[in-house]
């Protein structure tokens, strides 16, 4: 590919991680008050919503983790146009059904079966492009993937608190069903994932399938004999990162909204920000890193030793900029570590690259999981402690790391 910005696969694909992280961006700070609001019109209120937050964050990733490898071989064998076509099918019927959810059962409903849906879309775009991408340019294609997801996450909470902001209040006749103002977000994005359908199944072409007789050969073992050894540390690195990213956003917003007394829209802001570093940053580190760093493994050192320092020293400042700061410098981190593991993953196994970033969202699922659950957990017994937790975890790595690149 000679120019990755004049191909439409490479676009529509780009368009499709936006799309998706987009849901991720407005989900994730109206979460909570979500959740306030569903169990108030219940007349619950002694519910636990930190508990509730952090199970539904989870359920995602816990479907990611079973599906991605799985679907990855599969989009390996068959190719990866109608997994896209069903993950986003999955991820607009998703939005639809939390938008009409009036109770808890509902809304857990919705996560479940939609994350079921879709949550292998992402991966399986993300193999989509190593696979129409050269060697040369994969780190730099990855790299874009990034900005494009987190363009969605940063998007997310402006639309959000943009569309919440209304008195819209619309029942059916029979009055079973009720459409507010926490609703509207989430039918946006149902059309939006209706209309990157569409496109989809325009401009991604059919591949060519494997016949019959050899996909009745193939074993779908999750994790081939013989794979850990070149895999295994990176993947591992995967879920750490996850884990970390995971555990502050939804930590942060729990301590914003309960310590800081943060409205919904300074929570955003502050989310905004992380994602606006990551999406500006992930191209740009791409391209010009290994001008700094020739090693990409350094790179990610350094990405980890950044983002552990700034989270054991986020809640040690008091003014509103010092945290705004050190969100950003955190962004930088992770900046330093996604595109770099993805891209030395997909080149791993080139030739089963679907399986390979399957496996890398597999175990960036298990971090995603563990994130929030542990996150949370321990946020109920000290609320500045899961940010030194995290830090202590990714400085430690980011030791062991240099204590290898020096072996």
């Amino acid at each position: 590919m000679d120019n990755l910005m004049l191909n439409k696969k490479f676009i529509v694909l780009l368009v499709c991680l936006f799309v998706v992280m987009t849901g991720y961006g407005v989900l994730l700070p109206v979460l909570p008050f979500f959740i306030e609001r569903l169990v108030a019109s219940a007349g619950n209120g002694n519910t636990d919503i930190s508990f509730h937050f952090s199970i539904l964050t989870a359920i995602y990733p816990f479907a990611l983790v079973f599906t991605a490898p799985f679907w990855g071989k599969v989009s390996d064998r068959t190719g990866p146009r109608a997994l896209i076509i069903l993950g986003l099918g999955g991820y607009s019927f998703m939005q639809i059904m939390i938008a009409f959810s009036t109770n808890l059962a509902m809304l857990y409903s919705a996560r479940i079966l939609g994350s079921l849906l879709s949550s292998f879309l992402v991966p399986v775009v993300n193999a989509y492009i190593s696979n129409i991408t050269t060697e040369k340019k994969r780190t730099r294609a990855i790299a874009w993937a990034g900005t494009a997801a987190s363009a969605g996450v940063i998007t997310g909470p402006g639309i959000s608190g943009l569309l919440i902001n209304n008195n819209l209040h619309f029942r059916w006749e029979s009055g079973h069903w009720m459409i507010d103002r926490f609703s509207v977000p989430f039918l946006a994005l149902a059309i939006l994932g209706g209309i990157t359908l569409v496109v989809s199944l325009f401009v991604l072409k059919r591949t060519k399938r494997v016949p019959a007789t050899a996909l009745r050969k193939l074993t779908f073992r999750i994790f081939p004999k013989g794979k850990w050894k070149s895999m295994g540390e990176l993947l591992i690195l995967s879920l750490t990162i996850q884990f970390a990213i995971t555990l502050f956003e939804s930590v942060f917003i729990l301590y914003g909204k309960d310590v800081r007394n943060y409205s919904a829209s300074f929570i955003g802001i502050g989310l905004l920000v992380c994602g606006l570093v990551m999406a500006i940053l992930q191209p740009v580190i791409a391209k010009w890193g290994p001008l700094i760093f020739r090693n990409i493994k350094k790179q990610i050192l350094y990405g980890f030793l950044i983002a552990g320092a700034v989270l054991m020293l986020f809640v040690l400042g008091q003014d509103t900029w010092y945290l705004i700061t050190a969100i950003g410098i955190f962004g930088l981190g992770t900046s330093l570590v996604i595109p770099n593991l993805i891209a030395l993953i997909s080149l791993q196994e080139n030739k089963s690259s679907g399986w390979a970033l399957g496996m890398q969202s597999s175990f960036s699922g298990i971090g995603q999981i563990v994130g929030p659950l542990l996150g949370t957990a321990i946020y109920t017994l000290n609320s500045t402690a899961p940010f030194y937790v995290a830090g202590g975890i990714l400085v430690l790595l980011a030791f062991i790391q240099f204590l290898n690149y020096k072996s």
